[in-house]
C-alpha cells in the first residue's frame, strides 16, 4: 500500500492575521482622522464669567465675544457654522487677538467673519505673530502705510487696536488697549521716531521710494502716539481696561512691566483682564489629561512636556492680572504636529460682573 506524501507532512499555517490585523488598525486609524476632520469644522461656545473688582453697574453682565487664530480657516460657506453657534448668545463687543490670516496671506475667510457681526457690534482686532506685518515700510507701489488686510478689514467694519479704543455706558468707561502701549515710553519712542525722521529728511535720497515708505510709516506711529497719549491722559482711576495680546503674558514678563511701571506709569495696576491666544489651547490633546506639549515661545520647564492648561488656555490669574487665553480656532505653526487633535475649534464669551466667580 502506498502512502500518501502528504500522510505525515506538517500542516501549512494560515497568516490571516498577518493580512487582517494591520488592515483592521488602518481602519480604525482611518475612522479616527475622519472623525477628527469632522470635529475641527464644527465649532465650540465656552461661557465664562470674569470677576472685576469694582465694576460699576453699567457694565455688571457686560460680555464679549473672544475669538483667536483664524489662520485663516473658514467654517462653513461664510463662515455659517459659526454664526448658527453664536445664534443663541448675546455679546456687546467682539474681541480677535491676532492670526487672523492663512499661511499665504489670504484674509478672505477673515473678512467673512467680520461681516457676521459688523455694524451692530463694535469688532476689535489685533494682528499675530503669523500674520503679515501690519504697517508697510519699504517701497510697495502705493502711498498706503497699513498693510492689505488691515485696510480690508477696517473697510469691512472692524476696528484695527494699535491705539486705545473706548466704550461708554452711562457713566462708565471701558477701555480697550493694545498690548503694544503697556510698558510705552511715549517720551522715548516718540524722541525715537522724530531723530529718524529729521535724519530721512537730511538726507539726499529722502524722495526715492524706499525712504519715502519709511517717512509714511514714522508719521503714522507719530499720530498713533499723540492719541495714545491723549487716551492714557483721559483714563481715570475706575475705568475698566482691557488688554489684548496675541502672545499670553508670563508671570516674567509682567513682573518686568510692573517694576518698570511703578509709580505713574503703573498701568497694569489698572488692567481688569487680558485677553490672548497664539496656543490654540496645545493643539494635540490627550484625553482626560490635556495638552501634550507647549511650543517653545511658551517656556516650559521639562522642554514643555504634558503643561498644565493653566499656561495655555482658559482664565487665570498671572501677578495679580486677570488673563484668559483663547483656545483658538486654527493651527499654528509654533507646533512640529500641524493639526488639532482631540481639540475642538472654541470661541468664549466672557461676562464681566463684580460678583466673585468660582
Amino acid at each position: 500500500m502506498r502512502r500518501s506524501p502528504d500522510l505525515f507532512a506538517e500542516k501549512k499555517r494560515h497568516h490571516t492575521g498577518c493580512l487582517v490585523y494591520p488592515l483592521l488598525l488602518l481602519f480604525v486609524i482611518g475612522i479616527a482622522v475622519a472623525l477628527n476632520m469632522i470635529n475641527n469644522g464644527r465649532i465650540q461656545v465656552k461661557t465664562q464669567n470674569v470677576t472685576v473688582a469694582n465694576l460699576s453697574d453699567d457694565f455688571e453682565r457686560f460680555r464679549i465675544l473672544h475669538i483667536s487664530d483664524l489662520h485663516g480657516n473658514e467654517f462653513g460657506a461664510n463662515q455659517n457654522t459659526i454664526a448658527t453657534m453664536l445664534k443663541e448668545y448675546n455679546y456687546q463687543a467682539v474681541c480677535i487677538t491676532g492670526d487672523v490670516c492663512s499661511k499665504s496671506g489670504d484674509y478672505t475667510s477673515f473678512l467673512k467673519l467680520i461681516d457676521l457681526f459688523v455694524p451692530k457690534i463694535p469688532v476689535y482686532f489685533i494682528t499675530g505673530d503669523e500674520d503679515p506685518l501690519p504697517i508697510m515700510t519699504s517701497a510697495h507701489g502705493s502711498d498706503e502705510v497699513k498693510a492689505e488686510y488691515i485696510i480690508a478689514a477696517e473697510a469691512h467694519g472692524a476696528i484695527w487696536l494699535d491705539r486705545p479704543q473706548s466704550i461708554t455706558i452711562g457713566k462708565s468707561v471701558l477701555w480697550f488697549v493694545p498690548e503694544s502701549i503697556c510698558g510705552l515710553d511715549t517720551v522715548a519712542a516718540r524722541e525715537t521716531y522724530s531723530a529718524r525722521k529729521n535724519e530721512l529728511i537730511s538726507s539726499a535720497d529722502q524722495y526715492l521710494p524706499e525712504q519715502a515708505a519709511q517717512l509714511r510709516a514714522i508719521d503714522y506711529h507719530l499720530s498713533v502716539l499723540d492719541e495714545t497719549e491723549e487716551s492714557l491722559n483721559s483714563m481715570k482711576n475706575g475705568d475698566i481696561r482691557i488688554v489684548l495680546t496675541h502672545h499670553p503674558y508670563t508671570a516674567e514678563t509682567l513682573r518686568t512691566l510692573q517694576q518698570w511701571g511703578q509709580g505713574e506709569r503703573d498701568f497694569f495696576r489698572g488692567v481688569s483682564l487680558v485677553l490672548a491666544g497664539h496656543y490654540n489651547a496645545g493643539q494635540v490633546r490627550l484625553p482626560w489629561i490635556g495638552a501634550l506639549k507647549a511650543p517653545s515661545s511658551a517656556a516650559m520647564p521639562h522642554n514643555g512636556w504634558l503643561p498644565e492648561d493653566s499656561h495655555l488656555v482658559g482664565l487665570s490669574t498671572v501677578q495679580g492680572v486677570t488673563q484668559y487665553i483663547s483656545p483658538g480656532l486654527g493651527v499654528s505653526d509654533a507646533y512640529a504636529i500641524p493639526l488639532r487633535l482631540f481639540n475642538t475649534p472654541t470661541v468664549t464669551i466672557l461676562t464681566l460682573t463684580a460678583r466673585m466667580t468660582f
